[in-house]
C-alpha cells in the first residue's frame, strides 16, 4: 500500500463494490469479492497513480480502515482514502460523488460502477454487474483518470475530446 498523495495532486477512483469487484452472479447472493476483479482495480490504481474513495453502499457502517482491510483480503494493493458522504433522501450516487468532489481538490477522477449516472457519465466506466471489472476496462479508466479537469473545477462532466459536444451532461 502506498501513502496517500497530497490533495490537489490526487487522482481518485470512486469505487462501487457490488457489480464491480463483487460480481452479482445470483440475484440472492451478494458480497463475494472476486480476486480477478480486484486485480484489475489494482492495475487501474497503479497505472493511473490513483487512490480509492468508496462510493458503494458497502460504506454504510464500515470505517475506511475496515473497507481497506476487506479489499486487501481479496488482493487489493492500493489505498482507500475515504468514502463519499451520505446524501439527503432522494440523492443518488452521482450526487454523493459530486458532494465529495466539492469538498476535495483532485487532479482527476474516474467512477467505476455498474449503474449508469445521470450526471458525471463522461467519467464513468460502466461494468456488467454479472462480470464486474474486466481487463478491457483498464485503458479507458486510466485515460479518464489522466484527463485534465476544467481549470477551477473538480466536477467536469463532459469530454472535450473529438466527437464530444463539449457541453455538460
Amino acid at each position: 500500500m502506498t501513502s496517500p498523495a497530497p490533495e490537489g495532486a490526487r487522482r481518485v477512483v470512486f469505487l462501487d463494490i457490488d457489480g464491480v469487484v463483487a460480481p452479482v452472479r445470483r440475484w440472492d447472493r451478494y458480497g463475494d469479492l472476486e480476486p480477478a476483479c480486484v486485480q484489475v482495480l489494482n492495475e487501474i490504481v497503479a497505472a493511473g497513480g490513483a487512490e480509492v474513495v468508496v462510493s458503494s453502499t458497502w460504506r454504510y457502517g464500515r470505517t475506511v480502515a475496515e473497507l481497506q482491510a476487506m479489499l486487501e483480503a481479496a488482493g487489493f494493493t492500493g489505498c482507500v482514502i475515504d468514502t463519499t458522504p451520505l446524501g439527503p433522501p432522494g440523492a443518488d450516487r452521482g450526487d454523493e460523488i459530486s458532494a465529495w468532489l466539492e469538498a476535495h481538490h483532485v487532479a482527476g477522477y474516474v467512477i467505476v460502477d455498474d449503474h449508469p449516472m445521470r450526471r458525471l457519465h463522461a467519467r464513468l466506466v460502466l461494468t456488467d454487474p454479472g462480470r464486474g471489472l474486466q481487463p478491457a476496462h483498464v485503458a479507458r479508466a486510466v485515460q479518464i483518470l489522466r484527463q485534465p479537469l476544467a481549470r477551477g473545477s473538480t466536477c467536469r462532466t463532459a469530454d472535450s475530446g473529438p466527437g464530444s459536444s463539449g457541453s455538460p451532461a
